[in-house]
């Protein structure tokens, strides 16, 4: 998903930066930090979504898991 890129500064823990580039396999700390934006969002989305899911109880996890 593109968007409007512009040049940011920020303080931030290289350490920490490090660990993510390896964790996620990136080759630059500009896609380490995108592709950590995306999965943050994801990961919400994700959450919500289940949380969604869950409200409708045992009867609709049934028919999104194909059991009857």
């Amino acid at each position: 998903m593109g968007g409007a890129v512009q040049r940011k500064n920020y303080r931030i823990d290289v350490v920490k930066l490090r660990r993510a580039r390896r964790a996620l396999g990136t080759r630059t700390e500009t896609e380490t930090i995108h592709r950590a934006l995306e999965l943050a969002a994801d990961e919400v989305a994700l959450a919500r979504a289940l949380e969604r899911l869950l409200r409708l109880g045992p009867a609709a996890i049934r028919l999104v898991d194909g059991g009857g």
